[in-house]
């Protein structure tokens, strides 16, 4: 070695011009091929001459065995600093809170050579040069580089930039830059998703979370309404339809339901809402789209993560009701003020000496005699309790990549136990099983596999009633949290008998006998998704050109069972019930050692011996024992195959893009005739140096559920935008981002009616025709006839909407607005044969029709904050605001019908009421009143005066009810969170709100004649109390109309979400177990409400019975652990 090193520097020391070939110093590899200079030994160094090298330098380099070697010199120097000048590295990137980084990109400048950091993030490279420069990017933090500068051992703090820290955006089959796109689209990312109190159904998480998107929820039953539907309805930029107006969800692109994905296996969702982000969509994007992403494996050692959340939940609101001394007492002196008018009133009032016997301390024999029940407090526990536990895996080597999860949920019931004696438990719970295996297989340099594999198992058990809607939210159930009195009975007595009542023929029906002696109704559900998908890399044929094929096969099968006791009949008295049942008169107890008998009627209970009936698990209609059980819950099964071109190249600082897709899905249920569908898409961007912007989309749809005329359509959107600040003139230390974007498309809805074949006019075989004008005289020969009259025309809604937005960014991206105005215009949308104005004479049911159209406009405002202060404390803050309204122009009113009582000219869903001028306070206001159509004589000091809207002289309820107030569905919604973290703790609250929206709920006192008093009924009117805030309470003399006293406004603010939550980080504890991150945390959602309504609901859509009943609301308080190993 020393002999070779002689000979170069010999070479070098003669020659000095090879600096000039070499570098600086003999040592350092060049970093291309040299052009070889014409040496002259008479002449400067300046004066060289460049020539093509017509030969190699030779240097001599030592001998091998005894000969000489001459070697061409580049080659000699080569090896030389082959060996001092490259070292291996390794090292470790951190953020700023010193917490390893998964997945960043280490690149060596200048070369293809790169690595990214595994699970505890470490990277290592070799023979990276001494003077290299290391780039390193991840996304949502500043790119780096870093000089090598000889250091073996390298470690790298990276800071988060907020400005791109949403860079990526999930958009339709595919991802877009964000600064780069021209929709409307939202998203969230997991972090969010997870804070949001342990929901059960993923349509909660998004309540509060987003600008524009309205969620409404109407019930809180565990694993959801009837046989598991979502209890929310969610509505993209308010309803614009009356059929439905549910956004399309995809879940990894193929449409699926969100109600059952555990959220720690999502990774985004993302909420498309304007013509240019959901035309790639079609005939299914008029409603919005909500796409959710799950999550993938990283390369890097295989990472655990373990989530265990304890709940404990507690009913929010129900409504407020008297006691039964103060509803005794109010009754007595409403009897007292209306009996001149109904003299058998008097029969109900009740002496003030056994008034009294309702209140205050008693014995245990007064508490069964005199009860004073409170129904919510007996019907609902003070604290119900839920479990969810979380395994993962993740990580993966070049080749394959992999994640994997488990997950159970248990959804505790809130009922009380009450034992029926019948050796089952009723009860009201959810329990839920979900897998996930999604894996990534390069198969080759340009192929890449990906299988994703998911499902679910979940078991929901509910009681069994005899009520045939189809919610199954039966008022019985839940009448004892609204209209069940507390004086009657007790729910159940001491010698184990339940309560009862009759009246007069009237009977108020004990709401816990009903719960807990009618059966078990379990509905059983197993889902199982399957998607294939294939990539190949086409560089060959052209750069950036990538095609891909996917398959994909969900199969759900659902069955219902459970005990159906069907002799256990909830109403008292029944001749076959074997339920005990017993009724207290305590007028007619006098104390001392009555007898028991003479004020207490026990009900007639069956001799016979009843068993009751175990249903077995079936998907099929049959026949138990006496009960017809309607099983009709098939197999459903859907199948889609998809073929997709993707091309994205860069020409200088021209970007293009290019996306075509063809798909077909079939989808069956059961034994039904297939539906098919059929779609042909494509997207071209182009944008020059990322700040001219320019998108077309377009879907070319074909749906078999119109007629042949209507089954395919183009649906077409394009989309402009401009980013300011990326123009060099635009240097602003102040503002760091302006853009502005717009588009317009039209888009469309086939999912308009629950049948199939409206095209088609359908025959049905049955029924007798009468023979003559006798009533009774039928042929005896059934028929064929004619029951729905088909309309070939049928075919989707259509959409046409714009939206213009601008994002500005100033400090840095430390401060965000966000606007977007936007209008839509939906014609076509269908309207059923039973709510169109046909004349009689048409002598059927009309065709249904594409007759009706919406308006809509609205804008979106989001202001966004994030500042970190040093290392250790950092704070953000987040507000939105989103207001849309709608108004029908058509909906075949009628012609001759007056203004305000058309649909058109205002909202879908508009409330309608008649209106009141205060109240009558005296005879003389009586007598100057406006007549009512019905009946006068019940009119009353302290009803309310009601307004002859239309002017002619009398009160009509079909005619004097003008629209008042809005609809269920709010105009106005906003949100407000804060956060921040310090040392390792985090805390977050976020506050949601709606107004401009109103619920009706009919809270009648005194119902079937039992004492039930309101809370509104406390300040009621009074000769000495005339701006009371209700109305006098009535008796036997109800009937009277109270106007739009129970139309609430149905505004509310709610503490929506709090956390505060620790992460271990790297403490020694973590490291002694082995933990790369532990988190543990304490947050709730829906913990605080201020609002006008009665109760928490939010409204009455998703099948809840009417204005009253519905599974409570709850509020949640969640306290868990998620570690990492």
């Amino acid at each position: 070695m020393k002999r070779r090193f002689t000979a170069v520097l010999l070479v070098l020391a003669t020659f000095p011009e090879l600096s000039a070939v070499a570098g600086e110093t003999p040592f350092q590899q060049p970093s291309g091929p040299p052009e070889r200079p014409q040496i002259s030994l008479g002449k400067p160094p300046g004066e060289i001459k460049k020539q093509p090298n017509p030969k190699p330098f030779l240097a001599y380099a030592g001998s091998t065995n005894g000969r000489n070697q001459l070697h061409d010199l580049p080659s000699v120097i080569n090896r030389a600093s082959a060996k001092d000048t490259t070292l291996n590295i390794r090292g470790r990137i951190v953020d700023i809170k010193q917490d390893e980084l998964i997945g960043v990109t280490v690149m060596v400048a200048g070369t293809t050579k790169g690595t990214v950091t595994d699970v505890s993030g470490n990277f290592s490279l070799e023979n990276v040069g001494m003077n290299s420069t290391l780039k390193v990017s991840f996304i949502g933090y500043k790119a780096k580089d870093v000089p090598v500068a000889g250091k073996a051992v390298i470690s790298i703090v990276m800071e988060e930039d907020y400005k791109v820290l949403d860079e990526v955006v999930v958009v339709g089959f595919g991802q877009q830059k964000k600064e780069s796109v021209v929709g409307s689209i939202v998203q969230m990312s997991d972090e969010v998703i997870k804070r949001n109190g342990n929901v059960t159904d993923l349509r909660e998480a998004l309540a509060g979370q987003l600008p524009g998107i309205v969620s409404l929820t109407s019930s809180g039953e565990p694993g959801g309404i009837t046989t598991g539907e979502s209890a929310t309805n969610i509505f993209i930029r308010g309803q614009n339809t009356w059929n439905g107006g549910q956004p399309l969800v995809l879940v990894d692109n193929v449409e699926r339901s969100m109600n059952n994905i555990d959220p720690n296996e999502v990774a985004s969702i993302s909420v498309l809402k304007d013509a240019s982000a959901t035309a790639v969509f079609g005939v299914k994007g008029a409603n919005g789209v909500i796409l959710i992403t799950t999550k993938r494996g990283q390369q890097g050692k295989t990472k655990l993560n373990f989530n265990y959340t304890a709940t404990a939940k507690a009913v929010s609101r129900l409504p407020d009701k008297l006691n039964s001394y103060d509803a005794m007492m109010a009754k007595n002196e409403i009897i007292e003020r209306e009996g001149v008018l109904n003299q058998p009133s008097w029969n109900a009032y009740v002496p003030y000496e056994i008034v009294q016997r309702y209140r205050g301390p008693r014995s245990a024999e007064y508490q069964e005699i005199y009860p004073d029940v409170d129904w919510a407090k007996e019907m609902f526990k003070d604290v119900g309790m839920s479990h969810r536990a979380t395994l993962s895996a993740s990580g993966g080597s070049k080749a394959v990549q992999y994640f994997g999860s488990l997950a159970y949920l248990n959804e505790g019931d809130m009922f009380r136990d009450y034992d029926n004696n019948k050796g089952y438990k009723p009860n009201y719970n959810f329990n839920r099983f979900n897998f996930r295996s999604n894996i990534d297989v390069k198969l080759t340099k340009s192929t890449k596999l990906k299988l994703n594999f998911a499902g679910y198992f979940s078991q929901k058990n509910t009681n069994f009633n005899n009520d045939g809607s189809t919610s199954r939210a039966d008022s019985w159930m839940w009448g004892a949290a609204y209209f069940t009195p507390p004086n009657i009975f007790l729910p159940r007595y001491s010698d184990g008998r339940w309560g009862a009542y009759q009246e007069g023929g009237n009977f108020t029906l004990n709401p816990i006998a009903a719960v807990y002696n009618l059966g078990i109704r379990q509905t059983r559900a197993t889902q199982l998704n399957s998607d294939f998908t294939i990539e190949q890399d086409l560089s060959f044929l052209t750069k950036g050109l990538k095609a891909s094929g996917m398959l994909f096969y969900d199969n759900t099968i659902r069955s219902e069972g459970g005990i159906y006791d069907v002799n256990n009949h909830v109403r008292p008295g029944e001749a076959a019930s074997n339920v005990p049942y017993k009724q207290i008169y305590p007028m007619l107890y006098r104390g001392g050692d009555q007898d028991p008998s003479e004020y207490t009627v026990y009900l007639p209970v069956s001799d016979e011996e009843y068993d009751w009936i175990v249903r077995p698990w079936t998907t099929r209609q049959e026949t138990v024992g006496a009960a017809n059980w309607d099983t009709s819950i098939p197999i459903e099964r859907r199948l889609m195959y998809q073929f997709q071109l993707n091309y994205a190249r860069q020409f200088a600082k021209h970007n293009v893009t290019a996306m075509g897709l063809v798909k077909r899905e079939e989808y069956a249920r059961g034994s039904m005739f297939k539906n098919f569908r059929e779609d042909w898409v494509f997207r071209a961007t182009y944008d020059y140096n990322t700040t001219y912007l320019f998108e077309v989309n377009g879907a070319y749809n074909g749906s078999e559920q119109f007629g042949p005329a209507y089954r395919f359509d183009f649906f077409p959107s394009v989309g402009l935008g401009y980013v300011l600040s990326n123009e060099k003139f635009f240097k602003n230390k102040f503002m760091d981002l302006l853009k502005f974007r717009y588009s317009i498309g039209k888009v469309g809805d086939d999912n308009i009616s629950g049948s199939r074949w409206l095209y088609a006019s359908q025959l049905a075989f049955g029924g007798a025709a009468r023979l003559n004008e006798n009533t009774n005289a039928f042929s005896p020969y059934n028929y064929y006839r004619e029951t729905v009259v088909g309309n070939p025309n049928i075919h989707w809604e259509t959409a046409v909407k714009s939206n213009f937005g601008f994002e500005m960014g100033f400090f840095e991206s430390m401060l965000g607005l966000n606007v977007d105005i936007f209008n839509e215009n939906r014609t076509n949308i269908l309207m059923t044969g039973g709510s169109r104005n046909v004349p009689p004479f048409f002598g059927a049911t009309p065709p249904s029709a594409n007759l009706g159209q919406v308006k809509s406009n609205g804008y979106e405002v989001e202001l966004k904050f994030n500042k970190r202060i040093n290392p250790n404390l950092s704070v953000w803050a987040n507000l939105s605001y989103s207001h849309n309204e709608n108004k029908i122009i058509f909906r075949d009113d009628a012609p001759l019908q007056l203004d305000y009582l058309k649909q058109a000219g205002y909202s879908i869903g508009q409330q309608r009421s008649l209106l009141s001028a205060g109240f009558y306070n005296n005879w003389d206001d009586i007598y100057a009143s406006v007549p009512t159509e019905n009946n006068d004589l019940q009119k009353l000091p302290g009803y309310y005066n009601l307004v002859d809207f239309n002017a002619d002289g009398v009160i009509k309820n079909n005619e004097d009810t003008p629209p008042t107030g809005y609809t269920e569905v709010p105009q106005n919604t906003g949100t407000l969170g804060l956060g921040g973290e310090f040392k390792g703790f985090s805390f977050m609250v976020q506050f949601y709100g709606a107004n401009n929206v109103n619920r009706r709920v009919d809270f009648n006192n005194y119902l079937y004649d039992v004492d039930i008093v309101y809370g509104h009924a406390r300040d009621y009117w009074s000769k000495d109390n005339q701006n009371a805030s209700s109305f006098l309470p009535r008796w036997k003399t109800q009937g009277e109309n109270i106007g739009d006293y129970f139309l609430y406004d149905a505004s509310f603010l709610r503490l929506r979400t709090a956390e505060i939550a620790y992460n271990l980080g790297k403490s020694n504890l973590a490291k002694r177990l082995g933990l790369s991150s532990t988190r543990i945390f304490l947050n709730g959602t829906n913990l605080f409400l201020w609002t006008k309504l009665p109760d928490d609901r939010e409204s009455t859509y998703s099948g809840a019975s009417g204005t009253q009943g519905a599974y409570p609301t709850m509020r949640r308080f969640n306290l868990g652990i998620d570690f990492s190993f």
